[in-house]
């Protein structure tokens, strides 16, 4: 998957000498800068060196304990579910809508019982919503906690995700809009707190991972073939940092640690740029919606104007049996870097389910049997090359679709 969103090259590199400045002085600097960019202060920032961990320390701050329920939509990586069987609390799936990337308020509504502590609020691939107030006010039990993970810096109302219900998380990985290699942020919610904590530092060798993985991704972004050798040789080494085992095979929780000092550094590199960032990414969903409105088999779905796609979603009108190959397939035709999240309800797919029952989000399974997305990076240019990829990629579905109609 081409990652390391809204990180350059420049960037990287002018990360390594500023480390000399050292991990207080730049945690320091960054909590400040986001709680400006965020308009709110700055106790309300909490740094991690996950998203999953920064989503357990509110599951905390909220008291969630034995007896409670914690809501979790039917259409999410595994490490958010992780977080919840060490609170005590009884983790429950409930599906996305029909026809939305995230809950449907009613089918929530309905699923919402009198121990429900909690409801993750998802906002897939970055489109931001808000919790109705007719549901909140209703519901006044309940602490709706956003999971930002695909969101940092999308809008919902001329808000910002994350300000507006009961705390957010927010994720740094590679993948992510701003990219930390890894790194996770909790935004408290107002008036809120935590108890000061003084959390394990990354190893050194496991900062040297980081490095070497990160460098990896940024040269498969710009130049595929470098990147492809880059991370074999990375592989290789030994150098891949990524998540345990455990976490995906067993369902074991991510344990809380501080952000790395590499982290926080590259995440100051990149706010300074983070508007062009936005405007250029936008330009590419436009580029993409477009294209894509030739095939009116093939789903989209609309989204605020100050959505910050962290990838751009399409599903097809069918379950796909291997999303993998045929993204494999569908980026061999076109020279675009096709993706599969979610490729399970419960994402990657042979994660640890957590007690899933097969059949009890169908509208989850539907789209993790179809959807497929398209990259925002910034080492993407939106230019008559892209429209030529593009143009390959709608002849290559529009024949899989016609196929898919007449098999013979």
């Amino acid at each position: 998957m081409l990652t390391a969103n809204s990180l350059s090259i420049w960037q990287y590199l002018s990360a390594f000498p500023a480390m000399l400045a050292g991990r207080r002085h730049h945690r320091a600097a960054l909590r400040i800068e986001l709680a400006q960019l965020f308009e709110v202060e700055v106790g309300r920032i909490v740094l991690f060196d996950s998203g999953r961990a920064a989503f357990g320390a509110l599951l905390r701050l909220h008291g969630v304990q034995a007896g409670d329920e914690v809501i979790v939509p039917a259409f999410t990586c595994v490490v958010v579910p992780n977080q919840v069987p060490p609170t005590g609390a009884t983790l429950r799936f409930v599906d996305v809508g029909r026809d939305s990337l995230n809950f449907d308020w009613l089918a929530l509504d309905a699923a919402i019982t009198p121990h429900t502590r909690v409801v993750v609020v998802p906002h897939n691939f970055g489109i931001a919503c808000e919790v109705p107030t007719w549901l909140r006010e209703k519901q006044r039990h309940v602490r709706f906690v956003d999971d930002a993970a695909h969101g940092f810096a999308s809008r919902c109302d001329g808000q910002w995700l994350g300000t507006y219900h009961d705390g957010a998380f927010f994720s740094f990985e590679y993948s992510k809009n701003l990219t930390g290699g890894i790194g996770g942020m909790a935004l408290l919610p107002a008036g809120s707190e935590l108890p000061p904590a003084v959390l394990p530092e990354l190893p050194c060798g496991d900062e040297w991972r980081l490095a070497a993985t990160l460098k990896a991704h940024l040269l498969s972004a710009r130049w595929p073939l470098l990147g492809r050798c880059t991370m074999a040789a990375v592989r290789r080494l030994g150098m891949v940092y990524r998540s345990g085992d455990g976490e995906v095979a067993r369902g074991e929780p991510h344990p809380p640690r501080a952000m790395p000092l590499l982290s926080a550094v590259l995440l100051r590199r990149q706010l300074p740029t983070l508007a062009a960032s936005i405007a250029h990414k936008q330009q590419l969903a436009t580029r993409y919606q477009r294209a894509l409105a030739t095939l009116p088999d093939v789903q989209q779905w609309p989204a605020p104007q100050g959505t910050h796609w962290v990838r751009y979603p399409f599903a097809l009108p069918f379950a796909v049996t291997d999303k993998a190959a045929l993204a494999r397939q569908l980026s061999a035709a076109s020279g675009l870097n096709i993706g599969v999240w979610f490729d399970d309800v419960i994402h990657p797919a042979g994660a640890f389910r957590h007690g899933y029952v097969a059949g009890s989000a169908p509208h989850g399974e539907r789209l993790a049997a179809s959807v497929l997305n398209l990259p925002m990076n910034i080492a993407l240019p939106a230019d008559a090359q892209l429209e030529r990829k593009l143009a390959r990629l709608s002849r290559a579905l529009a024949e899989l679709l016609r196929q898919h109609k007449d098999p013979a």
